[in-house]
């Protein structure tokens, strides 16, 4: 391949992930400067997809992020993802974690993908593990290590290496552009990114009912650095909501887990009043819950001059089946939102229920806070529960919450079944 038509495809699919992953263009390298400390944000998924006139989308799925200046980390687990005729895969994980060592700072994004169909055959993979770290030292100097590796994997119409180097790229003619290992990284102690995928497909023609233009990226991941000397100022925010999250403990030491899904976090100095999203088209946990149409939102203020600090956190999710229809809703909604001004905090909850029915039995649309009922041969459920803490000035609000008090769809008694969750927390 000529090296041209090599870089131009890398550059395209690059500038893709940077508008679709909220990154912005990074800086050419300059003469690195002392650094006593870094601002970090990451984040790892198992998959994404959008087409360009975004009718089509699904975010970040498994999604783990973190911020911050300190050491953290995140994890996820999805028992499978399944947007139709597009992608399907097996069991996902990720994980993204930040080690902060004096002035240095480094920030890991590993993320692995089993049993992996995208286009109905067009691309098979066993496994997809991604594992890379990006280095910000107190030099000033920020550099990237790692990559992917990819497991049986089979490309129609496409001659593989068989181990793919970083930043591969090739062309199916007239189907797709196929990108792999890719890892790039540019910037300077004052802005630095690290941003790939394990693997990258772009259609050049319209298939499966999917537009020419479309984007499917496996294990996408980024990583941004900036000097902070001094530490943001402001008051701190965070929060998070999510469409649904499944719990179980097995026995002592087994825990059965289908993390968040459609998860978004504030970040710890807000978004600026910027408001920041996660979709996903469609979650499908086989027996357990099919729903459609998940979106989270987050947005957030702070100030440092005694101005006002906000947090509006959302979720909405559509087209909601569980376990074989012993509860179903056209749509359901919650919204937290906290704020402080003038050293005053004020802070609430709210639910939209759209055709809530649960065991033959409509909910109504005004349902009380901290409802609960028992569900003959499935256990307890609690609706529009309601966490409230406005001394510490956080809150929280879950739609709905099951606790199994018998084994169903492979789950045991004791499981917990979350769906429509949001919570807000201000610095007072």
């Amino acid at each position: 391949m000529r090296n041209g038509v090599f870089v131009r495809k890398i550059y395209a699919l690059a500038v893709f992930a940077a508008m679709t992953l909220g990154l912005t263009a990074v800086p050419a390298p300059s003469q690195a400067a002392p650094v006593s400390n870094y601002l970090y944000s990451a984040a790892t998924g198992a998959t994404f997809v959008r087409v360009l006139d975004r009718t089509v989308q699904s975010d970040l799925t498994s999604r783990s992020a973190i911020g911050g200046v300190e050491s953290s980390s995140d994890s996820r687990r999805l028992a499978n993802v399944n947007a139709q005729g597009i992608i399907t895969a097996g069991a996902v994980q990720t994980e993204t974690s930040a080690v902060r060592n004096g002035g240095n700072v480094a920030i890991r994004s590993y993320a692995r993908t089993l049993g992996v169909n995208l286009l109905n055959g067009l691309v098979k993979i066993d496994a997809v593990t991604t594992d890379v770290t990006t280095t910000a030292k107190s030099d000033g100097s920020v550099s990237a290590s790692g990559g992917t590796q990819l497991a049986g994997i089979k490309v129609l119409g496409l001659d593989l290496p068989l181990n793919i180097p970083k930043n591969f790229a090739a062309n199916i003619p007239g189907v797709a552009a196929v990108s792999a290992n890719v890892v790039l990284n540019n910037g300077d102690a004052s802005y630095a990114a690290t941003q790939g995928w394990a693997l990258g497909i772009q259609l050049l023609s319209a298939r499966n009912g999917f537009q020419a233009g479309t984007v499917i990226l496996l294990n996408p991941f980024f990583h941004t650095t900036q000097a902070a000397d001094p530490q943001p100022a402001g008051k701190r925010v965070a929060g998070e909501a999510y469409s649904t999250r499944i719990q179980a403990n097995v026995g002592d030491a087994v825990e059965v887990v289908s993390d968040p899904t459609a998860h978004i976090n504030t970040p710890l100095f807000s978004s600026g009043g910027k408001t920041l999203t996660n979709s996903t088209a469609t979650v499908d946990l086989p027996g357990i819950a099919t729903v459609k149409a998940l979106t989270s939102t987050s947005t957030s203020r702070t100030s440092a001059t005694g101005g006002p600090v906000e947090v509006v956190n959302t979720n909405q999710t559509a087209g909601l089946n569980l376990l074989g229809g012993l509860i179903t809703a056209d749509a359901i909604k919650v919204t937290a939102q906290g704020k402080v001004e003038g050293g005053v905090y004020t802070g609430g909850v709210k639910l939209d229920l759209v055709k809530l029915v649960i065991a033959g039995r409509t909910i109504p649309i005004n349902v009380s806070p901290n409802t609960a009922i028992d569900v003959a041969g499935l256990g307890k459920v609690e609706l529009n529960k309601q966490e409230l803490f406005p001394q510490g000035g956080m809150n929280k609000i879950t739609a709905l919450k099951i606790t199994l008090d018998t084994k169903r769809a492979g789950l045991p008694v004791g499981a917990v079944i979350e769906l429509g969750v949001a919570s807000t927390i201000v610095e007072k």
